[in-house]
């Protein structure tokens, strides 16, 4: 076969494939949307342009001339080089109206695409009813017919270049933006080739001249090749190619080359009689078969490296992020490199990560990263659970999976497993590019997620470790602190009631500047008896019942309580009913304790003229839960009302906030340290949690987290 015809065999058969290939893509997407159906009608067009070409030539490398099987099959190449500029221009429109002109007149849109096709019709008409008439084995096409033709190429590739500049320039995505340039740049060249090989024309020149007009006629080639390269690499389009399909069709086309580059030989060969042509053939067959494995390593390795550099950034990052978390034993830290990590990598719009444990079949959250605003979180567990056998990629297609994925509203969660059992999920929103997840990406997903298992179960079996031997010395602590306290109140308090009983019957018979002096023991022996009082109830667990707690007439009792001593310092106390009916089940006097302390404490904290704001609303997943000693059924939580307590005193040093709720710790000049002490049992008792904010000069805030089961 001439080097020119192979040229010309293999241009349109890699054009069929490339055009047929993402066609099938194209019609496998859902849903579909209007400028889906205007890609499709281009690659149709495209379709039957090379595909045409192709089975003719074919048709006669293996057959002969068979001029009227040609010449029905060259009619389909016929109609398809007629639609592409149309198809070419409403495509290019279509993607145009879809990113910038959506909310325009319709009615305009359609009317302008009816245009574009009329040149289609008016070329497909004409030839065709000329060919009829002149009755012709061949495909015959006038000069002036073919001039009229070039000329309206030149003014729809020329009005698809202004587009797809336009899109290159303004539109969100990079990836997009390079595809448009490129487009552009693919479309000017084979304008400016129209130019100069049919118009000019060079296409006449002898020998060369069929070279250029070969190149013309493959040249919508380009733009298919970076389609394809995009949808492949970017997900462009929201169309997926398996790797596979793409090794095949360049294997089958430079093994096709190899074939008839041996054939040519053998048949070059054929003219020397001392030579064996045949043995020649077989023998570069069989090295043929040898050398294709490492070739085909070789090859493959190359076409990774220019077409799937993603996969080499991914692996590269999940490289360095799997040595970063394995020595990380802080479960708050791991999870949230883990997250900024995965939301960098794979640029996703938001991730959760939800760590868990699974009791009877319900899950206690033990910690999470991001801002989850799951409708039916169990829903996802159950439905990963009931797949767990399968591949991710598979289950992600499960009927299950897909309906629990899209009641939370997620476009892909990958679940992590620790000893067969489901520990947490990461659980991945839409890509910014808007773009499907990859079956590369999502196996490296699933590969990942292993190593996150061991890196959690590691950092959750620290974190235990750590919060045992806190609860222990919290627990020897607060022993020591019993012991204490009911020592003191055998040997001191009773001691002090004798006291207190001698002075009250002295003050009887004082008078004078004796009587103020026996008044002033009193007070002291009230204020060191309260002292034990707080000593005792600290050490002791809180007496009560569990009972209906409304929080909103607990805060306006204090405030009632503790009104005159906020009048008497000047200062304001702030507190506007809310609209809720925040009702809790706990202690009533341990919710009254954690209130009245909080407020006192606050009030204590400003010397005069200040200001305490008390606010109360309704959450239904807090944000942060750092300071939390205990673990929490998230789960169960219906919604937590917040208690916040504000005031505008001097604030706390950084290096302080770490102790404020240690025993007897206290950076004010009157009081015992216990009441935050209190305040933190009282809160993990009604089981919540409290954290602080506070800045110096500025003010300090509380806030208490009820939960509402």
């Amino acid at each position: 076969m001439p080097l020119f015809s192979l040229i010309n065999l293999l241009g349109f058969g890699f054009g069929t494939a490339l055009a047929i290939i993402i066609f099938s893509l194209t019609l496998k997407k859902s849903p579909k949307e209007y400028d889906d159906y205007t890609l499709v009608i281009l690659l149709i067009a495209c379709a039957f342009w090379f595909g045409g070409n192709f089975f003719s030539l074919l048709l006669h490398f293996l057959f002969g001339n068979v001029l009227l099987i040609e010449k029905n099959i060259l009619f389909f190449s016929y109609i398809g080089m007629a639609v592409i500029p149309s198809a070419l221009l409403h495509a290019l429109a279509a993607f145009f109206h879809r990113a910038k002109i959506k909310s325009r007149s319709l009615l305009l849109h359609a009317l302008f695409i009816g245009l574009i096709y009329l040149p289609f019709v008016v070329f497909l008409y004409a030839g065709m009813s000329y060919n009829i008439r002149l009755n012709s084995l061949h495909i015959v096409i006038t000069e002036s017919f073919k001039l009229a033709f070039y000329i309206w190429m030149l003014l729809a590739i020329g009005f698809s270049i202004i587009i797809s500049e336009n899109l290159a320039r303004t539109h969100e995505i990079e990836a997009d933006r390079h595809f448009y340039r490129d487009i552009s740049i693919s479309l000017a060249i084979i304008w400016m080739g129209i130019i100069i090989i049919y118009i000019i024309p060079s296409y006449k020149l002898s020998y060369v001249g069929r070279y250029l007009n070969l190149f013309m006629l493959l040249s919508p080639v380009f733009p298919l090749g970076i389609l394809a390269y995009y949808v492949y690499r970017y997900n462009f389009y929201r169309l997926v190619v398996k790797p596979s399909l793409v090794y095949s069709v360049i294997y089958g086309t430079l093994m096709a080359v190899y074939l008839l580059g041996i054939r040519r030989l053998g048949e070059y060969l054929k003219q020397f009689p001392d030579v064996n042509s045949t043995l020649i053939e077989g023998i570069l067959l069989i090295a043929l078969v040898f050398a294709f494995q490492p070739f085909r390593e070789a090859f493959q390795t190359r076409l990774d490296k220019i077409f799937f550099r993603d996969r080499y950034f991914y692996q590269q990052i999940l490289r360095e992020l799997s040595d970063t978390i394995i020595g990380t034993v802080d479960l708050e830290k791991l999870l949230n490199t883990i997250s900024e990590a995965l939301t960098s990598a794979f640029k996703v719009k938001s991730l959760t990560m939800v760590v868990f444990q699974l009791n009877a079949k319900k899950p206690e959250i033990y910690r999470t990263v991001g801002h989850p605003e799951f409708k039916d979180f169990l829903s996802l567990i159950n439905a990963f659970s009931a797949t767990r056998k399968l591949r991710l990629r598979q289950q992600i297609k499960n009927h299950r999976v897909i309906a629990a994925l899209a009641q939370n509203n997620l476009e892909l969660a990958v679940p992590i497993f620790y000893r067969n059992k489901m520990m947490g999920l990461v659980c991945l929103s839409e890509k910014q590019t808007g773009n499907a997840y990859s079956e590369d990406e999502i196996d490296m997903l699933q590969t990942f997620s292993n190593q996150i298992a061991l890196a959690v179960e590691n950092a959750r079996l620290v974190q235990e470790r750590l919060n045992l031997e806190a609860r222990v010395y919290q627990s020897e602590k607060l022993n020591s602190l019993g012991q204490m306290a009911t020592t003191m109140s055998h040997e001191i308090k009773n001691p002090l009631s004798s006291i207190k009983s001698i002075i009250q019957v002295l003050r009887e018979k004082a008078a004078g500047e004796v009587a103020n002096d026996l008044d002033v023991v009193i007070v002291e022996i009230n204020r060191l008896n309260s002292i034990l009082e707080k000593l005792l109830s600290f050490a002791r667990p809180s007496e009560g019942r569990i009972e209906s707690v409304s929080i909103p007439e607990i805060i306006k009792d204090v405030i009632g309580l503790l009104k005159y001593q906020a009048n008497k310092s000047q200062i304001k106390i702030n507190y506007s009913e809310p609209g809720i009916n925040a009702v809790i089940k706990a202690k009533k006097q341990s919710v009254r304790e954690i209130i009245f302390n909080l407020v006192l404490n606050a009030l204590q904290s400003i010397t005069n003229h200040g200001e305490i704001n008390i606010s109360l609303e309704n959450q239904k997943t807090p944000g942060k839960l750092k300071m939390t000693s205990r673990r929490i059924d998230f789960y169960r939580v219906k919604n937590w009302y917040i208690l916040t307590v504000k005031d505008n005193g001097p604030g706390i040093s950084a290096e302080n906030l770490n102790y404020i709720f240690d025993p007897f710790f206290t950076t004010k000049t009157v009081g015992t340290g216990l009441g935050l002490s209190i305040v933190k049992q009282n809160v993990e008792e009604a089981g919540g949690f409290i954290n602080i904010k506070s800045e110096l000069n500025k003010g300090t805030e509380f806030s208490v987290y009820f939960p509402n089961y």
